[in-house]
């Protein structure tokens, strides 16, 4: 495996795992708060995640919301 794919699979399961606890902190509000939190990025907060990282969480709550 490439260091590319070892790094697309670890950030992977950083998604899931903000996207798990935002559902467990904020349950039916998960996605929500993941939409405030991409648009607190433009503002200049939550600045420890690039851009696409609340996208790629919604994404991710979405799916994990449909398996329930």
């Amino acid at each position: 495996m490439s260091n590319w794919h070892r790094r697309r699979a670890a950030y992977r399961v950083i998604v899931e795992a903000d996207a798990k606890a935002l559902i467990e902190r904020f349950g039916d509000q998960a996605y929500s708060e993941a939409r405030k939190r991409q648009h607190y990025l433009l503002d200049g907060d939550y600045v420890n995640r690039p851009e696409y990282h609340w996208e790629r969480v919604k994404v991710a709550i979405r799916r994990i919301e449909r398996q329930r």
